[in-house]
């Protein structure tokens, strides 16, 4: 699975390792920024390698706000029984 601007991903390593997050912005060099609302805010993204990061099948479109990035990780995560 690709990720593209809105995908859903999980962290394999690092910090926020097991965390659920939003790619928010792609960068060069297989790089993205990812918030998850709470922790890690739209104003302060995370950037994280690619090769870091498993991709679900998920797509947010027309999130931008920490509040809805949140509100759509919960329900994401309660739907899927992660």
């Amino acid at each position: 699975m690709d990720i593209v601007l809105g995908s859903v991903v999980r962290a394999k390593a690092g910090r926020d390792k097991g965390g659920y997050f939003v790619v928010t912005d792609i960068l060069e060099n297989r790089r993205v920024l990812i918030c998850d609302g709470k922790r890690r805010k739209v104003l302060s993204p995370k950037q994280k390698n690619i090769i870091h990061l498993e991709a679900t099948k998920t797509v947010a479109k027309d999130i931008t706000t920490n509040r809805q990035i949140k509100s759509f990780l919960k329900s994401y995560l309660e739907g899927n029984d992660v």
